[in-house]
């Protein structure tokens, strides 16, 4: 059975796409998915972008650098990520312009996506436009250095902060290590909590025990 543009659609207009069902619809869905990206939903737009980005082989190169040059970022940035799908040739030639775009999202989704064997091109692109948040100086261009979170996962992590669990606080002075919530922090102390102090009672007297 021929595939329409009703099943590309109805693939895709979900809030959450069943891209493996798109995928597997094969180049039947390059013109319908060539017409949503050239459409005036740019939320519709960008799914196609990124469904064309999971087509076998190259397949879906023209989708996705269709949606490289969109006008709108939110379909840039569908580019920038499906591009990260495609073969490292193909990637590269599309990254090459969206890791210099003039939206800050798009740039950073760009670099994500960089292969780690990037074309000549791009690596000297990526060489002349350092990330957005680098400091001036920055050392030479190091495709494996390139940052690639997991979804969900935050970008945000100092060095602090490595092995915290969610929620878990950073501060872990070395006062604080190794006492049970209550427990009384003070140097040498061995005292359970609620203990009294017997540091400078007679040895040998219960707790209550006169002198």
């Amino acid at each position: 059975m021929a595939t329409t543009m009703q099943d590309v659609r109805s693939i895709l207009e979900p809030e959450e796409p069943d891209y493996s069902t798109a995928a597997a619809l094969g180049s039947d869905a390059l013109p319908f998915l060539t017409q949503l990206v050239a459409g005036a939903d740019p939320m519709l737009a960008a799914k196609a972008a990124y469904a064309a980005g999971l087509l076998n082989g190259s397949d879906g190169v023209d989708v996705v650098r269709a949606a490289a040059s969109h006008p709108d970022p939110a379909v840039r940035v569908a580019a920038a990520t499906a591009a990260g799908q495609l073969g490292s040739a193909e990637a590269s030639e599309l990254l090459t312009g969206l890791v210099a775009d003039t939206d800050t999202g798009v740039r950073k989704v760009a670099r994500q996506s960089v292969p780690i064997e990037p074309s000549t091109a791009l690596a000297e692109q990526l060489e002349a436009q350092p990330p957005d948040d680098a400091p001036s100086e920055r050392p030479g261009f190091d495709a494996a250095s390139i940052e690639r979170p997991m979804p969900g996962e935050s970008r945000t992590l100092g060095h602090g902060s490595a092995g915290l669990m969610p929620g878990e606080t950073a501060d872990r002075s070395s006062s604080s290590r190794g006492l049970m919530p209550g427990e009384d922090d003070a140097a040498g102390s061995t005292m359970m909590p609620g203990e009294a102090d017997r540091s400078s009672s007679r040895p040998g007297l219960m707790p209550g025990e006169a002198e």
